[in-house]
């Protein structure tokens, strides 16, 4: 991974559809004036997730024009996360900036961000205010963020921002895979990074609608039971494995009793009893999964020293006149 010798690295990723030229080539003229009314050291990375021509030819004409633009390019789509997490291993900035092809939110909210930055936030999430999209579009975002703040117990408001600033740092010490980029705000807060969210002006919103893709409405809400795993059990999978294989072997346990009980005293055949084969198949069933969580438990405790689902801010030093240094 680089490290960094810039202050700002703004990356623009395009991922999720095909990006509009146009749109394109107004974004990057806001954002250049945007970085340089700020006079900090910068440069801007434009991911192309395997879209290629036009776009890359866009890309590289604004390039050629602009000397601090860096063209990363995939040879077919990986999806956003791989493509962010590529995208800041190369980036050289102390902090990063992200942002999708076009412009979802007020560009002033980089100079806001920035300034955060600056003054000890680790991750800035952004809130898109005045939303602008339709009012089923608001409705289902409402309850898939509600729904995460209630099974991670973050307060953060709008996940699908794309728009988004952090310390590189905090990149380095998150792990994430297939759409759980979306949730880097709930991972920093879980790690124990300073995470502020800010509202912004909401200018567009473009790319694929969950109303017309039932499937990916569904690996929203797979995405969040997998985040609340993550969470709550990774350090502790046997309370999770645990208690459902408890509850199977119990309801195994209650069945087969009931059959064994009409067999003694109600003089009923075991034989064409296919609740006797549930019940089994439940006591069975329950010892496995236990069993799985108990695997994981020795996984852990084998190899527990070597993860790290924390961040030490600083330590303070004595004798040094109360001076601290990062860890």
């Amino acid at each position: 991974m680089s490290s960094p010798s810039l202050d700002i690295s703004l990356i623009v990723i395009a991922s999720t559809s095909e990006p509009d030229l146009n749109l394109f080539r107004d974004m990057m003229a806001t954002w250049r004036r945007e970085l340089e009314a700020l006079r900090r050291s910068y440069e801007v990375l434009v991911v192309d997730d395997g879209f290629g021509d036009p776009f890359l030819l866009e890309a590289k004409r604004i390039a050629k024009d602009w000397k601090e633009v860096r063209v990363v390019c995939f040879r077919r789509n990986f999806g956003e996360s791989v493509a962010l997490d590529a995208a800041v291993e190369v980036a050289r900035g102390r902090s990063i900036v992200t942002s999708t092809w076009y412009l979802q939110v007020d560009p002033s909210g980089l100079r806001q961000s920035i300034q955060l930055l600056d003054e000890g936030t680790d991750y800035v999430a952004v809130r898109r205010d005045q939303r602008i999209d339709g009012v089923l579009s608001r409705a289902i975002s409402w309850g898939f963020n509600a729904l995460t703040r209630w099974m991670t117990k973050v307060k953060i408001y709008d996940l699908n921002c794309s728009f988004r600033a952090f310390k590189k740092s905090v990149n380095e010490e998150l792990s994430y895979h297939g759409d759980l980029f979306r949730f880097l705000s709930v991972l920093a807060v879980r790690k124990g990074f300073r995470v502020k969210e800010i509202p912004l002006k909401h200018v567009r919103e473009m790319g694929p609608s969950t109303l017309l893709r039932p499937g990916l409405f569904v690996r929203r809400l797979l995405d969040i039971f997998t985040l609340f795993f993550l969470i709550k059990f990774t350090r502790k999978p046997l309370r999770f494995f645990g208690l459902i294989g408890a509850l199977f072997f119990l309801a195994g346990t209650a069945i087969s009793s009931w059959v064994l009980y009409q067999r003694l005293f109600q003089g009923e055949a075991l034989a064409d009893r296919p609740m006797l084969i549930l019940g089994i198949f439940l006591v069975v069933l329950g010892i496995i999964v236990a069993s799985i969580g108990l695997i994981g438990e020795i996984i852990i405790f084998t190899n527990g020293r070597q993860i790290r689902d924390y961040h030490i801010d600083s330590i303070i030093e004595g004798g040094q006149g109360g001076e601290s240094s990062d860890a």
